[in-house]
């Protein structure tokens, strides 16, 4: 007897797979909206940098201040705007998972693929702010489709033509795209088909269209300074001590938490069984292997010689999501079902806690994690009119993340606003403007590091007190107050020394006004 069911078991996975994306898309534009949390720092600095558009910026390439210029300019300027393609992007890049699953094996593994990106613990962050990550991923995920359609004889010159593009968005995107190279070259040395596909005028094709995108991007580069890709060898910091094997265990503790637990210790026992594997049913297993382990092979040995930070493996876990679901969905899918499960849970965790109203985080001992998205806008309002009241040609701050906070929340400012340069030249995009001139005659000064101050008073010929700002963020765990503060002076007679290091050294050990510590007795801790 004919099974009619048969046929129609695909149909029923790409309408789950359409449903869940779609439920998960319209939640997470509803969290980005209602959130009550401030841009951080980097969205901030993203946003102004979106106010010119550019083929690059200080330290990342175009493409998210690109995006943010978009939503910014459709929707206005609000903290939801620019943060509203995250979710949008996310959902492309697991609806391309699932076209990539479907061609490599079935519907039902495109399904399990899908969502288990959608619920990694990782995205559903990225999918409530706006990041590099979060723009890179669905050129990702749309170069691992079109190359693999490409390898099996489909779509060719059109597929080459996307292929080339997608590559070229990626690295405008972030520079982690490199990666994408390295697993082709790979998947070219060790698989045939990828090797016949690539090895051809279709291949040369794609080559030259995503070197004609990223082109504007280096010449823009090598007209200020390669401003973005020193930037990028700073962040590596392999200056100091090259040998920190106790990081090995961060880094696995960060893909527990980047992956999900259950699907990362599923990856890793589907890698140690995967060596018993042979033929061409492990083909695509083999292939997909070639854009994950060099990703983390790669960060884990950062991170022993210097440091790594958890999102830098974040291009593995596309592919991590197709493996897993190609390995057990063959079988039973209980582990797959597992990891979804806990991811789901962790995923309204992470969901709730970006709406919930401060006097709910604090009493769950949230505050300290959510600081930095909080107090800006009242920080703003009242550095600039203590700025005011004071008479002052411009606020210099002695922090990148202070200076992102007051650029967006004070916007519509009339005062400058400085970022003090402790070394001879920039060294983040806030301090490109210099403090000279004219605004250099009274300056408002609000610090909030006590180590910087005795530096900063070196710099002015007067530097006298001016009250402080204090700002409430919360409270810690231990019933200790979380607060922001800036201390401020009025400095005149701007004269900075040169930056010696016998400058530098003087003030070894030296603060004003520092905090005074917690009495975490009076507090119950």
């Amino acid at each position: 007897m004919t099974n009619l069911t048969a046929p129609a078991r695909p149909q029923i996975f790409e309408r789950l797979t359409l449903a869940a994306l779609g439920l998960l898309l319209i939640l997470r534009i509803i969290a980005v909206i209602i959130s009550p949390l401030e841009l951080y720092a980097d969205e901030a600095q993203y946003w102004r940098w979106g106010q010119t558009l550019e083929w690059g910026y200080y330290s990342k390439p175009p493409m998210i201040a690109w995006v943010i210029h978009l939503t910014t300019a459709l929707f206005g300027i609000h903290e939801w705007s620019v943060r509203l393609a995250a979710p949008l992007l996310h959902t492309a890049a697991a609806g391309l998972i699932f076209l990539t699953g479907r061609a490599m094996l079935d519907a039902r593994a495109g399904f399990f693929a899908a969502l288990l990106y959608a619920l990694m613990p990782s995205v559903v962050l990225s999918s409530n702010v706006l990041s590099t990550d979060g723009v890179l991923m669905p050129f990702w995920c749309a170069g691992l489709y079109l190359l693999w359609r490409l390898r099996s004889g489909e779509g060719r010159w059109a597929s080459a033509a996307l292929l080339g593009g997608v590559i070229g968005a990626g690295m405008l995107s972030k520079y982690a795209m490199l990666y994408f190279l390295i697993g082709l070259a790979l998947a070219c040395l060790i698989d045939a088909p990828t090797r016949r596909a690539i090895l051809t005028p279709r291949g040369l094709l794609a080559g030259v269209i995503a070197a004609l995108i990223v082109a504007p991007h280096f010449a823009w580069n090598a007209a200020n300074d390669f401003a973005t890709v020193s930037h990028t060898v700073d962040n590596a910091n392999l200056g100091g001590d090259l040998f920190n094997p106790e990081n090995a265990l961060t880094w696995f503790a960060d893909q527990l938490g980047m992956f999900g637990p259950v699907s990362f210790l599923a990856l890793l026992a589907g890698l140690f069984l995967y060596r018993s594997r042979r033929g061409e049913e492990a083909s695509p297993e083999r292939w997909l292997l070639c854009f994950i382990l060099p990703v983390l092979i790669f960060i884990l040995g950062q991170a022993v010689l210097s440091r790594a930070h958890a999102n830098w493996t974040a291009t593995a876990y596309p592919g991590a999501a197709l493996l897993v679901a190609i390995w057990f969905s063959r079988g039973t899918a209980l582990t797959l079902w597992a990891s979804l499960g806990l991811n789901l849970l962790v995923a309204g965790l992470f969901m709730a806690m970006t709406m919930l109203p401060p006097a709910s985080t604090t009493d769950l001992g949230l505050d300290n994690a959510m600081k930095r998205t909080r107090g800006w806008e009242a920080s703003a309002q009242q550095v600039f009119a203590e700025a005011e009241r004071l008479g002052a040609t411009a606020v210099l701050v002695d922090e990148r993340e202070a200076w992102h906070g007051l650029d967006f929340y004070a916007r519509d400012r009339k005062l400058p606003l400085i970022s003090w340069r402790r070394y001879a030249g920039p060294k983040s995009f806030s301090e490109r403007q210099p403090l000279e001139g004219a605004i250099a005659e009274r300056v408002l000064i609000a610090s909030v590091h006590a180590d910087l101050r005795p530096r900063l008073r070196s710099d002015f010929a007067s530097f006298e007190p001016a009250g402080q700002v204090r700002i409430d963020l919360g409270k810690r765990g231990n019933g200790c107050p979380i607060s922001r503060v800036f201390q401020l002076y009025i400095g005149e007679g701007y004269n900075p020394p040169e930056r010696t290091r016998e400058w530098e050294n003087q003030f070894i050990g030296e603060m004003e006004f520092p905090e005074p510590p917690c009495p975490t007795a009076a507090y119950g801790g």
